[in-house]
């Protein structure tokens, strides 16, 4: 350790930026007296010096005095205002613009440097705050009026000032989060791009070379749309420049299946590209090897904020220059102490980076590489030639360091993702991103000639696309892995360390024995060195039978590992009902004691658009299910649905159904047994149609045992009212209105009653009560949760119908701020009337609710971070 005291100095300041990030109250102090024991016990056995365990120890309580400061003093004076007046309904803010504003179909955004606040008749107040403005365009050639806003315009905006949505789901990504971290606390909605008056002003110094970036980043991205035809021109933005909001999202998609996307994110391998062109080209024009090497140094900071100064694209920037500086000294050594380096630089800038999943994973892929590629390719000896060795080293060291982090962040995993990296990453690296680059300068200069490396990259994206698209026709080799903990991930890491550890261990026991003491106590070694680790001990061969279970042992902790984050739930068998959070829909998912899945509606985005309106479409529009519920489901860890039930074929709950179908396997579709002729309901049967889903009309009188901890009974439509039995007429009745024959269920577990009722209007209600159903199983017993029908409607939850069950809890699915006034106020308080206790998920968000083989329910709330126990079962 007393070799790399800038690595050993980077992770303990490393450490004290990310505790408030992982601990809160006396879990901080714990955290950090850890690492102090950590230290003096590191101290006391010799491996670290006193000095160097005395500055490790400051520089994590610098860095976690520094992150507290800048957490404390980014609070919002806003909210601080707001918080006891309640916020205003209509404010003025004036200020300059602090982000190079985005056009995308009828909305604008942009950050905002607020300078001044004014609300109703006041005066006005200073105030320094950077907020989020959310422009809703009203008329296409607004969106030309909005093209001309820049980065430092001055402005005066007026709107409804709100707090960014925070996550309606329990694990969900949550952008009001996002946006804190980033110093941003409020957004403000404004209507028509009138309510954004310019003003005339000086921009500022600091503003002027962020703007004129922004300005050629805008031009070679109008310039690479000329030069790439189609899809092309967003997939080499993203590559050449880091521009990413034009790709393609379901190419984006296919890249995100096989792990690919980094290739799309600026980060070393683009930089030495950049780093070796300009020293060769120093080369060619005969520059001294100094005067290259400062032309390519000079050039870093440029090419980081060309390409959008993402953390990736920092780190490897801040490095190449510290690199370019050492080699002009003589002085370049050792790769960890640079990649050091630019950590401390950068978390000492702004510690809340550390929080950035691209700052993570780019330094632990980079960390790894650099610790581990060596060993790697030595304990792959026997593959011959040796570039081949090489390349399966580099690209099984980064799968592995990066495995744990997409784990926890992105949940899932392709089998195909290690061929496929080491297939396309060299081809693109070396053949498609030069002539892209290429493309830029050329076609920069003279359009046509910047055509011709531009055709033969297009030429060569068509062998990519191909691949990629051919490798995810395999989705039986996709893993999806549910949501570990911190734990599991800190366990992967130590694990791969100890196993690292031991392959230099038996590459240097394969050397003749010896002692290995030769290094200067402070001196750098070189990462080559399998001897790393290995300080001031004499070498020899244990015995074949200790080598053997040493090695036993280990694979047995990787597979004890490896089955705790896939299967984390294996012994739980408690049952879950989660009624999600997907706005103005239903969306409701089961878990059985057996571990069995099913998921009741698929929510969906409701959107009214008039002809000659198609402007207004967004370049990737939100869609429920490719952008909530398949996430939501790979998180939960739901790799199979035993069945998808659709109450009914209205958009807000069959919106997200297709992509579920497309990346989730469906053994059964359950709906209502009518048709809806629209687009949406034939996309949908089509594609169960095309993957070969079996699809069944749900009837009154309908049973399903799950397993021995559920059931599902039907108790509407009647058999009269849909296409009855278990199998698809030829031809369906068709129904505009179908509320009229939402599908109703009797959901049991273990005992525990839910009553799911879709959007059943009052004469479905009534023809339950009547008992024209013959699928209600004891129809005397109360039910524990009902969800309450039609989001709540004044058409649904009569008083005869909240009287016969008597719901100890009702469930109102609803979307915040939706345009029917959902829900009605007399159905809330005829159940609050009726003693049953209310959640709505547009206040509480997901509501979850899990049953224990005793048949004790709990529930827990979004925005209540307690469980509750409801009642205890008999």
């Amino acid at each position: 350790m007393n070799r790399r005291p800038l690595v050993v100095f980077a992770c303990f300041w490393l450490f004290g930026a990310s505790v408030p990030s992982l601990w809160q109250g006396l879990e901080v102090t714990a955290a950090c007296g850890s690492a102090a024991l950590l230290l003096g016990g590191s101290w006391f056995s010799g491996r670290l010096s006193g000095r160097l365990a005395c500055v490790s120890a400051m520089a994590m309580l610098l860095a976690f005095g520094e992150r507290a400061w800048v957490d404390h003093a980014a609070q919002s004076e806003l909210t601080s205002r707001w918080s006891a007046n309640g916020v205003p309904e209509q404010t003025s803010l004036e200020g300059a613009i602090a982000s190079p504003p985005e056009v995308d179909g009828d909305t604008a955004t942009f950050r905002l440097a607020a300078r001044r606040l004014e609300e109703g008749e006041s005066t006005g107040i200073a105030i320094h705050e950077t907020v989020m403005v959310r422009v809703k365009l009203k008329a296409k050639p607004e969106q030309e009026t909005a093209g001309l806003w820049k980065r430092g315009d001055r402005v005066r905006v007026t709107g409804a000032p709100e707090q960014p949505g925070d996550a309606g789901n329990i694990g969900s990504f949550d952008y009001r989060r996002y946006l804190e971290r980033q110093g941003v606390y409020w957004q403000w909605s404004v209507q028509g791009a009138e309510s954004v008056q310019t003003a005339e002003g000086t921009v500022s110094w600091t503003t002027v070379p962020l703007r004129k970036i922004d300005e050629l980043r805008a031009r070679i991205g109008r310039l690479m749309g000329e030069l790439y035809p189609g899809r092309d021109a967003g997939y080499m933005k993203g590559l050449v420049v880091g521009i990413t909001d034009e790709i393609d999202p379901a190419q984006y998609d296919s890249f995100s299946r096989l792990g690919l996307t980094h290739v799309l994110a600026i980060s070393g391998l683009h930089v030495a590209v950049v780093v070796f062109v300009l020293l060769r080209l120093g080369a060619v024009c005969r520059l001294t090897r100094e005067r290259s090497i400062d032309i390519a140094f000079a050039a870093m900071p440029f090419y980081m904020l060309v390409t959008g100064a993402s953390p990736s694209a920092v780190r490897a920037c801040l490095m190449a220059m510290i690199a370019l500086a050492l080699a002009r000294r003589n002085r370049l050594k050792d790769g960890l102490h640079l990649l050091a380096a630019a950590a401390i630089l950068m978390t000492a800038w702004n510690p809340r980076v550390v929080e950035d999943v691209s700052f993570q994973l780019s330094f632990a892929v980079t960390a790894g590489l650099l610790l581990a590629t060596s060993s790697v390719s030595t304990a792959l000896g026997g593959v011959r030639p040796r570039f081949l060795r090489d390349a399966l080293a580099v690209g099984i060291t980064a799968q592995a360091i990066s495995f744990p982090l997409t784990v926890y962040y992105f949940h899932g995993m392709h089998l195909l993702s290690l061929p496929a990296n080491l297939l396309l990453v060299p081809f693109i690296s070396f053949a498609v991103l030069p002539l892209g680059m290429a493309s830029v300068v050329l076609g920069a200069a003279w359009l046509p000639l910047g055509a011709v490396p531009a055709t033969l990259a297009s030429y060569g994206n068509r062998i990519t696309f191909g691949i990629v698209e051919y490798l995810n026709r395999a989705e039986s080799l996709k893993t999806v892995w549910p949501q570990p903990s911190l734990i599991w991930v800190a366990a992967a890491y130590i694990l791969i360390g100890l196993t690292v550890w031991r392959m230099r261990v038996r590459e240097a026991v394969r050397r003749e024995p010896e002692t290995f003491s030769g290094a200067e106590e402070d001196s750098t070694v070189p990462l080559e060195d399998p001897t790393l680790l290995i300080e001031d001990e004499e070498i020899s061969a244990p015995p074949r039978w200790r080598r053997v279970a040493a090695g036993g042992a280990v694979l047995l902790v990787w597979a004890g590992w490896l089955i705790w984050g896939y299967q984390p739930w294996f012994l739980d068998r408690n049952a879950y009902v989660e009624f999600l959070d997907v706005g103005q829909g239903d969306g409701i998912l089961v878990r059985t004691g057996a571990g069995r899945h099913l998921l009741i509606d698929a929510g969906g985005t409701v959107v009214f658009r008039k002809p000659g309106d198609e402007w207004r479409e967004k370049r990737d529009p939100y869609e429920v299910g490719r952008k909530l519920l398949v996430p939501l489901l790979k998180q939960r860890g739901v790799r199979t649905l035993d069945a998808l039930v659709l109450t009914h074929l209205d958009a807000d709950h069959i919106g997200g159904a297709e992509a579920v179908l497309r990346e989730v396997p469906v053994r059964a579709l359950i709906w209502n047994g009518t048709w809806k002729k629209n687009a949406g309901t034939e996309r949908l049967f089509r594609e169960a149609e095309r993957r070969g889903i079996p699809v069944y009309a749900a009837r009154a009188g309908m049973e399903w045992t799950l397993d021995e901890s559920a059931s599902l009974n039907v108790l509407f439509p009647s058999p009269s009212a849909s296409a009855a039995g278990d199998a698809v007429p030829a031809a369906l009745p068709l129904l505009d209105k179908q509320n009229e024959n939402s599908v109703v269920l009797m959901l049991n577990l273990y005992g525990r009653r839910f009553l799911l009722t879709g959007d059943v209007e009052a004469p479905g209600e009534a023809a339950i009560l009547r008992g024209e159903s013959s699928g209600n199983p004891n129809p005397l017993a109360p039910v524990d949760v009902m969800k309450a029908g039609h989001h709540g409607s004044k058409t649904s939850t009569t008083p005869e119908w909240v009287a016969r069950w008597k719901p100890a809890e009702t469930v109102i699915s609803v979307g915040r701020k939706n345009l029917y006034g959902h829900p009605n106020a007399d159905v809330i308080a005829r159940l609050s009337a009726s003693g049953s206790a209310l959640f709505r998920t547009d206040r509480n968000g997901e509501i979850r609710y899990r049953v224990t083989p005793g048949g004790v329910l709990w529930r827990q709330v979004k925005r209540v971070s307690a469980e509750t126990n409801i009642r205890q079962g008999t």
